[in-house]
Formats: structure tokens, sequence, C-alpha cells
């Protein structure tokens, strides 16, 4: 009869599991900073908003495949493990973040928060345009939480500099504070209905 050692086969499994989970956030990168909620069954979840209306959508499957063959068994060391959850955590982060985007980019079109740039490059203007169609969020005190911004890191690379120079353009910044100010003043009346609400 063959040894069996399921006590210990199951702690490598969970330690293998609670690897590629944390490889899984990591590669998510900022998408894996966000608060997340497993649900163990159901075919859907359901959006409600403030004002009232709401989005039902089916989970999406995200999956990823190791496959060992028999010849591998005896070579395969921690590392060789790792390498293969390396990259099925690689393809379900890709998996997760283009779902995500396609996810967002469907909702802000259907609620009309979309800003088309026609082909043009980013732009202070463009940039102007998208705060003005975002609900913004400050903190207790007041002050403005600015949103994060996702976009390839090749875009990044070629417009880093000039995004930073928006930093000490009195213009921008002027136009900038006129529109928080006009949502720190929608923010206030959304935080006073909640609160009637709660």
């Amino acid at each position: 009869m063959i040894p069996d050692f399921p006590r210990e086969k199951e702690k490598i499994m969970q330690f293998w599991n609670k690897y590629l989970i944390a490889k899984n956030q990591e590669l998510l990168g900022f998408f894996g900073t966000l608060p997340a909620h497993m649900n163990h069954e159901g075919h859907q979840w359901a959006l409600n908003r403030a004002d009232g209306t709401g989005d039902n959508q089916p989970y999406h499957q995200i999956e990823g495949l190791m496959t060992v063959e028999i010849s591998e068994v005896p070579y395969l060391t921690p590392d060789k493990i790792r390498e293969k959850l390396d990259k099925i955590a690689d393809y379900m982060a890709r998996q997760i973040s283009q779902g995500m985007i396609a996810e967002i980019s469907r909702v802000t079109k259907e609620v009309g928060n979309e800003v088309n740039a026609e082909g043009q490059p980013l732009s202070q203007g463009l940039f102007l345009q998208m705060l003005k169609k975002m609900d913004l969020d400050f903190d207790e005190n007041g002050n403005w939480n600015p949103p994060t911004i996702v976009m390839h890191p090749d875009l990044w690379e070629a417009k880093k500099e000039e995004i930073k120079s928006w930093e000490t353009d009195n213009e921008f910044l002027s136009k900038q504070k006129g529109i928080i100010e006009k949502k720190k003043e929608e923010w206030r009346d959304r935080e006073n209905n909640r609160k009637l609400v709660d």
C-alpha cells in the first residue's frame, strides 16, 4: 500500500493557494487595492444607485489552468511550482483587469459620463472635461480625494512630464479649483441627503 499524507497535502495546498491569491493581487496593480467581496453562490450581482436606478449583471468566469506532466513530477521543485503559478496569476489578473475596464466603460457610457477624446491625446481640456462629468469625493474635512487615473504604461511614459507640469500651470489650476468647488457643493448635498436617509 502506498502511504498517503492528507494533512500535509492540505497544508501544502493552502500554502500555494495563498501564494496564488497574493500574486494575483500584486499583478492586478491598482485594481488589487480595491475592496473585494467574495460571493460563494449565485449567478448575478445587483447594483442599486443612490438615484434609484439599478443594474443587474451576470458573474463572469475567471480561470487559469495548470498542467503537470507525469514526467515533470520528480523535478517539480518549489521554484518550478511558483513559476507555473505566476503564469496563472498573470493570466487571471489580465482577465480581471480587462473585465473591470470593460465594465467601467460600459457603465460610464450608459450613465452619460463618457468623455470621447475622438483620437486626441490626453490634454488639460480633456482632463477637466472628465472632472466635470464625475462625482468627486472629499474627506470628512472637505479635502478633495483626487480620482485615480488608470492608463497604459506607454501613455504614462509619453505624457508624465506634461501631466506633472499641470501642477504649476496657474490657468489650469484655477479652472480645476473652480470645478472642484462646484463638485464640493454637490458632494455636500449628497452627504446631507444620505445622512437624512440613514
